[in-house]
């Protein structure tokens, strides 16, 4: 996909369906994990879905909205379908939010990732991460010393994320493969962080038409259309 694929746009109408659902073949934990940022240990609510006797081809990290949880992905199966793909899908209640009572400061965020990422054993994740969320995976994969950011994510899904207006000059040496996923209605958000995750070289860019902000949740199926497709080309690289 890298380097074949530059700046292109994807129309999910075009796209394959993923194959059918099949939720009995999946391990399902809930669970609590410690994880901890300076002097600070957090409690963090996690949802982790994959297939029964497989190794996953990919971990891929699902982060949500101020409005949202995990809860929502499970509610529109993406962690289920993910999973059912062959991928570890794993889905958290970020601090502050959810099953997650303790707070962090804002400026702990990118750590606070890189913490729960560890702590979980993750190899470099797919992230999946909208809205609000991007003053989590943001500043985790382009603050400090990051030579091409592949040694913190396999790849980037951001949908309409916060704060990329700060993180631009970072985005133009990036070499992380990323889907830019957007609502075509969403013209606040969603229109002012498209225009700065486009300076990311490797990059798809994926809108999803008649879709606002929580594109998402308005048209799951074209979401994971979208999804799927791009998983598929990630396992070529």
């Amino acid at each position: 996909m890298a380097g074949e694929h530059k700046n292109k746009t994807l129309d999910y109408t075009l796209l394959d369906s993923p194959p059918q659902l099949l939720e009995d073949a999946l391990v399902h934990e809930s669970k609590t994990v410690e994880v901890t940022v300076g002097d600070k240990t957090l409690k963090i609510y996690t949802e982790i879905l994959a297939q029964k006797d497989c190794k996953p081809k990919l971990d891929v990290l699902f982060l949500h909205g101020m409005s949202f949880t995990s809860k929502n992905w499970l509610d529109i199966k993406s962690v289920y379908h993910v999973a059912n793909w062959g991928y570890r899908a794993v889905a958290v209640d970020l601090p502050g939010f959810g099953k997650s009572l303790n707070l962090l400061p804002p400026e702990n965020d990118g750590e606070f990732l890189k913490s729960f990422i560890s702590e979980l054993g993750l190899k470099p994740p797919v992230i999946v991460s909208p809205s609000m969320s991007g003053s989590f995976s943001l500043p985790y994969l382009f603050d400090g010393d990051v030579s091409t950011g592949l040694e913190r994510a396999t790849a980037y899904v951001p949908v309409a994320p916060v704060n990329t207006s700060k993180y631009v000059k970072h985005f133009r040496t990036s070499k992380i493969p990323t889907m830019i996923v957007v609502g075509s209605k969403d013209l606040s958000i969603g229109a002012r962080s498209t225009q700065d995750l486009k300076h990311i070289p490797d990059h798809w860019y994926a809108p999803i038409e008649g879709a606002s902000h929580a594109c998402y949740m308005n048209n799951p199926d074209a979401f994971h259309k979208l999804l799927f497709f791009f998983l598929k080309n990630l396992e070529v690289l």
